[in-house]
Order: C-alpha cells, then sequence, then structure tokens
C-alpha cells in the first residue's frame, strides 16, 4: 500500500488538484514557515510523506501521509502514520496547527 495514495494511483484520487505530493509539499512549507517545527518531504520506492520534528526536544517526530478519506467521499487528507487523520488538504494551516498542537504540547510562553 502506497504511504503517500492509500494504495491508489495520482489518477484515482478525487479532489482538487488531486496531487499528494504538492499537497505534502504545501505541508512541509507551511509548517517550516511558522519556525516552531521542521519538516522535509521523503520519497522512497514506498511512497512519500512529511517528516516533522520539533527541534526543542528532539524526540518528538512524526511522519504525515496524504491519501483519500474513504468515509468521506473519498476527499484527499492528511494522515498520522499511525492512521488518524488530520485534516482535509484544503485547510494546510489547520493541519499544520494540529501537527504544532500534537509535537509542541507545552509551547514557550513569553512574558
Amino acid at each position: 500500500m502506497s504511504l503517500v495514495t492509500g494504495g491508489r494511483s495520482g489518477k484515482e484520487l478525487d479532489g482538487p488538484k488531486e496531487d499528494p505530493y504538492g499537497f505534502l509539499e504545501r505541508l512541509a512549507a507551511e509548517l517550516n514557515s511558522r519556525q516552531l517545527l521542521r519538516a522535509r518531504m521523503e520519497r522512497t520506492t514506498e511512497g512519500a510523506w512529511v517528516r516533522v520534528v520539533n527541534p526543542k526536544t528532539g524526540l518528538f517526530s512524526e511522519r504525515v501521509k496524504c491519501y483519500p478519506d474513504p468515509l468521506s467521499g473519498n476527499v484527499p487528507c492528511f494522515w498520522w502514520e499511525w492512521g488518524a487523520k488530520i485534516g482535509q488538504v484544503d485547510d494546510v494551516r489547520g493541519a499544520a496547527a494540529v501537527i504544532a498542537r500534537v509535537l509542541d504540547p507545552e509551547p514557550e510562553v513569553s512574558p
């Protein structure tokens, strides 16, 4: 099963622009723009994902994948590696906020 498309080719995906790689690249760019987390696209023959790391600890690290949600009419979504849905690809900022909240549970608070 592809880590990007849930076993379906890019041509079979339904939804905006039908490009899971582009969705993942936009998510990585959004996460990096916040300068709280470090994100990079990783591709192998098995698929692609975004590796997200909390640089404050180095211990909090996750892979985020992109594939359709069969329960929502096959709309492309971002998913945690363990299979929980993060959000739809048309809300990159919202998905980045969820990822930041999970990987940085105790953000620095300025006085």
